[in-house]
């Protein structure tokens, strides 16, 4: 289970803890988390503090069913940084399990994913034994909702259904059921979590297919963890905080709040590598952006809303200055010259 995460998700979960009455005071208790931190988007939390905030909430709310469920649907691909774009332009499902895998330490999963191949069915297996008993329905209703947005961002249209799915929850108390699983076999009481796919599934393309896009991903997914792991150069490091942070971009302040400095030590900590926030803050955007733009199935309003702007005009803007050229002229461009 990967521990170090940004407070993204948990954000998530006290929104919907506060529609249910709960104070911020209450979904912190025990956490070591303050509201100051809370609203900062570059702090970073331990997988222990987010059980503990699932703790908080299970405790609180006993009678509410479904939790997890309903803390799974708030989440959007964008929240999931760059660890979910890479996912989405893999090449085939089987390359983005792959990713998936790979780059686990990188994602906000509180589960552990395993891919498990058989004669005729491919199993991925959601395993939540190390997670406190009380907390696992909490851990693998959300977790369940998160792998089926994966699944839909990554296939759009064509949608690909489990044959079968065993959870070991006694009751999955949807409102609606999700249309992704409306024709699948559903077995609630399993020994394991798993949802079962015909092997020929792994095999298939992916409609946001694009291989300078998956190598790009793929290369800051690389990038992020090695930064996480060896945490070597000041300028990588801001870099990797901005990587992680791709729909909610932090500012100077709070980059600077987030290594614990004042902005001018932190300004100078970059002038000391010849580099500035500005610069790296514009080149992730762009990079980014482009990248994004490449993948002929995103619209520019849809990139826009990945990168974080409330306004697709505000984004055009943005693009405009960084490259010279609007999305929609770039990514034709692109387009031409791959064809």
């Amino acid at each position: 289970m990967p521990s170090r995460r940004g407070v993204g998700s948990v954000q998530v979960m006290i929104d919907l803890a506060q529609e249910h009455g709960l104070s911020i005071t209450q979904c912190l208790q025990q956490t070591g988390i303050s509201p100051a931190q809370l609203a900062d988007p570059t702090t970073q939390v331990e997988a222990s503090q987010e059980l503990q905030v699932i703790d908080n909430l299970v405790r609180a709310l006993p009678d509410v069913k479904g939790l997890g469920l309903q803390a799974g649907m708030r989440y959007q691909l964008s929240t999931l940084g760059i660890w979910g774009f890479a996912i989405i332009s893999s090449a085939t499902v089987r390359a983005a399990i792959d990713v998936a895998l790979r780059f686990a330490d990188l994602s906000l999963v509180l589960a552990k994913y395993s891919l498990h191949e058989n004669e005729d069915s491919a199993e991925f297996h959601i395993d939540i034994a190390h997670i406190p008993a009380h907390l696992r329905q909490f851990v693998l209703e959300r977790q369940f909702l998160i792998t089926l947005l994966l699944i839909r961002s990554m296939m759009s249209e064509q949608i690909i259904r489990p044959r079968d799915i065993y959870l070991t929850v006694d009751t999955l108390p949807f409102t609606q059921m999700p249309a992704i699983i409306q024709e699948s076999r559903l077995h609630l009481g399993a020994s394991a979590n798993r949802l079962v796919f015909d092997r020929a599934v792994l095999d298939r393309a992916t409609p946001q297919a694009n291989a300078a896009t998956a190598q790009f991903c793929v290369r800051q997914c690389e990038e992020l963890l090695d930064q996480r792991k060896q945490q070597s150069g000041f300028a990588g490091q801001v870099r990797a905080l901005l990587l992680a942070h791709i729909g909610q971009m932090p500012s100077l302040q709070a980059a600077a709040q987030h290594f614990n400095m004042s902005p001018r030590t932190f300004r100078r900590r970059l002038d000391d590598e010849q580099a500035s926030f500005r610069a790296l803050l514009e080149e992730t955007r762009a990079g980014v952006a482009m990248e994004l733009l490449a993948t002929a199935q995103l619209s520019v309003e849809s990139v826009a809303e990945r990168m974080g702007y409330a306004e697709t005009a505000s984004f055009i803007h943005a693009f405009k200055r960084w490259t010279g050229s609007t999305p929609g002229k770039y990514r034709a461009a692109q387009a031409r010259l791959s064809s």
